[in-house]
């Protein structure tokens, strides 16, 4: 019996080791190489860099100004911040501490179910989570989103919570983790405190509490919150958290902002389409159990505990943000760690007490699934979409004579112009500010860079105005004024 435990103890932690360093792979590998997002990360990734530049660290900006758009507080750019300062200007520095968030949250999510469920538990959570599409590759562990950070502070929280049971000094750990989600990514982090809160009553856990109990929670919870609140109220008063609470809180949950929209069945939908073969294998998990007649009312009591603050951490967001009138897909990026759980705890019993074909089913099943949804990672990860006109400024982070400046983009009315992305490119690769602007804008100014499409410009206007193309590609130029074309613009300024 010994030696079949070592043995089981060993193909355990070899079947871990292989679970995690697949993570790793699946988060880090050419983590730098794709292009930057639009909208969110890179929207993340200017307001960062532009603090950092400026030196204020409360006050977030795109573009110079106060951004009253994305109305969250600091915590996610501080964390983007640190990845410029240890990775450098580019989309690896955005991108590396989501990543690092990621990682972290699954090898959490790992530990708390072996420690709560057992070692299968642990391995089934393990796999379900490295091969979950949604949490790795789509705006989360892979880019320089809030959500990855977010999902981390979230998984902590409720984890944290779920062990205040064992030893209270957890629930004050929860409480902290809650403001720090709350400081990354706002008012989504209210699906917390109604977690803590519904744990606490069915659990009748608030009957263990005293009233220092109830003071320290508190504190935990809002004390870090606060402090921001009253250094960010130096800078514009109420405005910041006035447009926080009527646009990114009631505006958000009332009407479908931004068209964002969605019926009551979206995020089930969302789920079906990024986890929906791990949905299936924990339905046959349950099927199984039913069919065999498995005690399903073994647990000790602080688990029962455990599988409610558990379920409690999947309906209780999903119901929040299915009421919520704007519907975005990463919203319920914080239940796939329950989902997870729930798996391995399911895996677990039949694994340890169902019958044998039930056993080869499910491991089949389960080995299938990862096998699937790996190939779809990996075919992401080996085929990168490429942005040319991005790639067109990246090549200047090298020629430092060329870094700083203003850059104008040839076809204002174009989609390019808006893109959010091409605003964070020019100021990592090339410190540039991008400009407003047409042509005849872009002659007027001195040191002035131009992006253009192949095409846009004829090689005869291209010789009237003496611009030198200073960098090429198969989608277009980057060029300046020619030195003898500066100076005669100033004098004609000057005159």
């Amino acid at each position: 019996m010994v030696q079949f435990a070592r043995k089981f103890f060993n193909i355990y932690s070899v079947g871990m080791i292989i679970l995690l360093t697949l993570a790793c792979f699946n988060v880090f590998y050419r983590l730098g190489d794709f292009p930057i997002y639009s909208w969110d990360e890179a929207r993340h990734g200017v307001s960062a860099y532009e603090m950092l530049k400026k030196g204020n660290f409360i006050v977030s900006t795109y573009r110079g100004k106060i951004d009253y758009w994305n109305l969250k507080p600091p915590l996610s750019f501080w964390v983007n911040m640190a990845g410029y300062k240890l990775a450098g200007y580019n989309a690896l520095g955005l991108r590396l501490f989501s990543a690092i968030a990621a990682i972290l949250t699954i090898a959490m999510t790992a530990l708390f179910a072996w420690k709560q469920f057992g070692k299968i538990a642990a391995l089934f959570t393990t796999a379900s989570l490295t091969t979950c599409t949604q949490l790795l590759i789509n705006h989360s562990a892979r880019t320089g989103d809030a959500d990855s950070l977010f999902v981390f502070f979230f998984t902590a929280s409720i984890i944290s919570l779920l062990l205040s049971e064992q030893r209270k000094i957890w629930l004050y750990v929860s409480g902290v983790a809650f403001s720090l989600a709350f400081l990354t990514k706002s008012w989504h982090a209210g699906n917390i405190t109604v977690i803590i809160g519904l744990y606490l009553l069915f659990t009748k856990s608030y009957k263990k509490l005293t009233l220092a109990n109830w003071i320290t929670l508190s504190t935990c919870m809002i004390l870090p919150i606060l402090t921001w609140g009253v250094f960010r109220y130096q800078y514009d008063g109420m405005t910041f958290f006035k447009e926080m609470i009527f646009y990114d809180l009631l505006k958000r949950s009332s009407t479908a902002i931004e068209g964002h929209i969605g019926d009551k069945f979206y995020y089930f939908d969302v789920f079906w389409k990024y986890f929906q073969y791990w949905l299936t294998l924990l339905a046959g998990l349950l099927a199984a159990i039913i069919l065999q007649k498995l005690p399903v009312n073994d647990l000790k009591t602080e688990k029962k505990s455990l599988l409610i603050g558990i379920s409690l951490w999947i309906i209780v967001p999903l119901l929040l943000f299915t009421f919520a009138k704007t519907k975005i897909r990463w919203y319920i990026l914080p239940i796939y760690p329950p989902l997870a759980i729930v798996i391995g705890i399911l895996a677990n019993k039949l694994l340890l007490q169902g019958k044998l074909w039930a056993k080869v089913v499910i491991f089949a099943s389960a080995l299938m699934v990862s096998v699937h949804y790996e190939r779809e990672i990996q075919t992401y990860l080996f085929h990168p979409k490429s942005k040319p006109h991005l790639s067109l400024i990246q090549s200047l982070q090298k020629k430092t004579n060329l870094k700083g400046g203003s850059l104008y983009l040839f076809q204002p009315s174009s989609k390019i112009k808006r893109a959010q992305n091409i605003v964070l490119t020019a100021e990592l690769y090339g410190d540039f500010k991008i400009e407003d602007g047409d042509f005849n804008d872009f002659l007027q100014k001195d040191g002035a860079f131009l992006l253009l499409k192949k095409g846009s410009l004829s090689d005869e206007m291209m010789n009237d105005h003496h611009l030198m193309i200073v960098a090429a590609n198969k989608w277009g130029y980057i060029v300046r004024k020619s030195e003898q074309n500066q100076e005669t613009a100033r004098q004609v300024n000057h005159e």
